[in-house]
């Protein structure tokens, strides 16, 4: 560790102490919490423009105060909208896609013309998921969520590699001092859905406080092998032997046994509608993930402008793939050949602690908030599988037997991978007067990647210095109305980020950068608020192929985006609310060569695969009665490229919600819910003109909740 104390460090740490002192001396009001509060904002709303943010800033900075695009949903408006599944909550913010699959995972994220675990961070309170082979597997159930919360544009200043288009935070109920809470929930669905839950949170004395949030879903599903069984669980114990200091311990994690589906497969490039049920996988298919995380916290109110925070936390995974993962029909459309028959297995560790102590002070003469801490974690991967992958069969896709899994290759370790990260980070926040605020976030990485192929022996090593940063400013010219201004980098993995980028030690992390403006305001006269953004990114180092010979790969391919997001939320009249948003972006190739056949070809100006340039979303409820309220929702997602070429597309889809409530009592709540009220086919994801995984058709759920 003492490696790291470089001059920077030293002058980081003399101005710590200077700050403490003066803090100390000066300081009246505490630094805020971060916690999820109350607002005057507009119910149902995504903005929450007051609320503070633990995702935006660690400073404890509301969105408005916040020079970037921030976005949140909190546990209530969730469950009014039936989102059960976590990644589903974040694709109803601004400009946020899924591109799902069972090998990452189904919670792939898409942002700002980024797609990939690699582009779009996903953290649980703050605590970034390392990604194991572009896969993240937790969280899935939104039960025990206060609230999703989403930051737009590079995230790396406060999360580190692997956020250049977004970072997702899942926040989660924790132990209450104030109240009691108690309130569970039971549903009925389509295709045998049943799931339920139970929440218990509060004080058990002075000292000791506690949360308890259990869940478990069972499906037989739309189609053979998409019968699921999932268990979820999130415990906290919180101790606070003094108004100053509270330390809370927590397990969380859950079982997925996952559907057993990897797309249906096109018919002359068109989906054969006697097909739209049919899963062309194994009998003996396995998607089961295991994932737990244990965390203690420590939150220390050192003196009136002085906090100190600690984390520590290891969290471990087992996931298991044994599956046939390609289909494609023969020329004639008379069969479909399976190929690909993969068993992998992970078992991934990762462990870590991160400190910070923020300082609530003066600098100047002028409010200031400075936060600067150290972040550690090791993570650890055995990759195990059955490569090379072999196995193959012909079905006939109208009188299906799905026979068994069949490899040539027996599935044995393949890949032990280990990943330490040392960043010291720093933010801070300082108020030029009553309109200006200024906001700068710097963080330097020291990265040391260790992968060692256990067949053939081969270790390779690299270490990476990334250095990102952020510099933005806010000017109020009144309590309505926001205008900002961003410069941020950030940086990504080019591929998973236990694997070497490019398969080998001599590459790079990408590197980007994006400039931000945009305005913040609130329509008192409406109950509403509105945010406007727009945006460019430009990603740099991608591999590319050398135009002078084209067998030689180079780190100098780039691609870039520019767009705008609206959004706009408001009751413009007692119990009528409303939540809309919408993204327009142009994400291109700037400089990227791939070699086809043979021979070198230009994908300048092509626009890169899976992202959506066209997106909306809305969702308005009406209170016609004391105790009945009706909601409508639609989200519409641009058509996507299917290969670099830009000649095969997804089609781009439509899909409409709606949802009826009925207050029982004070305390007991009943809802009827339509998902795909239109029952529409459509392609979440897949290989354009090849394989479609299809989302879900329409599907009714009836549900209690009780308090009590």
């Amino acid at each position: 560790m003492h490696r790291h104390l470089t001059p920077l460090s030293l002058a980081v740490l003399a101005c710590i102490a200077q700050t403490a002192a003066h803090a100390q001396s000066t300081a009246t009001t505490q630094l805020p919490a971060v916690q999820v509060t109350d607002t005057q904002t507009a119910p149902g709303s995504t903005l929450s423009l007051d609320a503070p943010s633990a995702t935006g800033s660690r400073l404890g900075l509301t969105a408005r105060e916040t020079p970037a695009s921030v976005s949140s949903l909190g546990a209530a408006d969730i469950a009014e909208r039936s989102l059960t599944r976590a990644q589903d909550v974040a694709v109803r913010m601004p400009g946020i896609t899924e591109a799902p699959a069972p090998g990452n995972g189904g919670t792939s994220l898409v942002a700002r013309g980024f797609a990939g675990h690699n582009s779009v961070a996903q953290m649980v309170d703050g605590t970034r998921l390392i990604v194991a082979s572009g896969t993240i597997t937790y969280p899935f159930s939104t039960w025990p969520m206060e609230s999703v919360e989403v930051l737009r544009g590079p995230a790396s200043v406060l999360y580190g590699d692997g956020a250049i288009g977004a970072a997702v935070n899942y926040v989660s109920k924790r132990p209450s001092f104030e109240t009691t809470q108690r309130e569970a929930f039971f549903s009925v669905g389509s295709y045998g859905t049943v799931q339920g839950g139970v929440g218990l949170r509060g004080p058990i004395n002075d000292v000791l406080a506690y949360s308890v949030y259990l869940d478990a879903e069972k499906s037989d599903g739309y189609r053979a092998l998409m019968d699921t069984q999932r268990h979820n669980y999130a415990l906290a114990l919180a101790v606070r032997p003094s108004r100053d200091l509270n330390i809370t311990l927590s397990a969380d994690g859950g079982v997925n046994d996952d559907a057993r589906y990897f797309g249906t497969p096109l018919r002359n490039g068109v989906l054969d509608e006697r097909l739209r049920r049919t899963n062309f996988n194994v009998a003996d298919a396995v998607v089961k993930y295991d994932d737990r995380v244990w965390r203690a916290k420590v939150d220390w109110q050192a003196s009136a402008g002085v906090r100190v925070r600690n984390e520590t936390y290891h969290l471990t995974t087992d996931r298991h793939w044994r599956n046939a993962e390609a289909y494609a029909f023969n020329a004639a459309g008379t069969a479909v050949n399976r190929s690909d028959y993969l068993e992998i297995l992970h078992d991934q560790e990762q462990t870590g602690n991160r400190f910070d102590a923020a300082f609530d002070g003066h600098l100047g003469g002028l409010k200031n908030r400075f936060i600067v801490g150290l972040d550690w974690y090791r993570t650890k991967l055995v990759h195990t599988n059955n490569s090379p992958y072999g196995g193959a069969s012909t079905v006939d896709p109208f009188n299906f037997a799905p026979g068994g899994f069949i490899s040539p290759v027996p599935t044995i370790p393949g890949r032990a991978s280990e990943l330490k990260t040392t960043a010291l980070f720093a933010e801070n926040a300082l108020d030029l007067g009553k309109q200006w605020k200024l906001v700068a976030g710097l963080r330097s990485d020291h990265m040391e990647l260790d992968t060692t192929d256990l067949r053939g022996g081969v270790r390779m090593v690299k270490k990476y210095s990334p250095v990102t940063g952020r510099l933005g400013a806010v000017w109020s010219p009144s309590e309505a109305l926001s205008l900002y201004g961003q410069f941020g980098t950030g940086t990504d993995p080019l591929s998973g980020a236990l694997s070497l980028p490019g398969g080998g030690n001599t590459f790079d992390l990408t590197k980007g950068r994006q400039v931000e403006v945009g305005a913040k305001g609130a329509v008192p006269a409406l109950r509403g608020e509105w945010t406007v953004a727009l945006y460019k990114i430009e990603k740099r180092n991608l591999l590319s192929r050398d135009a002078s010979n084209p067998n030689i790969t180079q780190q100098i391919g780039q691609q870039s985006s520019t767009g705008i997001e609206l959004a706009f939320a408001a009751e413009p009249v007692r119990g009528w609310t409303i939540d809309a948003n919408a993204a327009f972006l142009r994400a291109r190739y700037d400089d990227f060569k791939e070699l086809v056949s043979g021979a070198l070809v230009s994908r300048d100006g092509m626009t890169p695969t899976g992202v959506p340039e066209r997106t909306a979303s809305i969702w308005t409820a009406y209170r016609f009665l004391p105790q009945w309220q009706a909601g409508f929702g639609a989200r519409y997602v641009g058509e996507r490229q299917g290969n670099t070429a830009n000649t095969t597309k997804l089609p781009s889809y439509a899909v409409f919600d709606a949802s009826l409530a009925y207050d029982y009592s004070r305390n007991l709540k009943l809802g009827l819910s339509v998902k795909n009220l239109a029952n529409r086919d459509y392609a979440l994801a897949g290989t354009a003109n090849t394989r479609w995984l299809l989302g879900a058709p329409r599907t009714v759920q009836l549900t209690a909740r009780a308090s009590f």
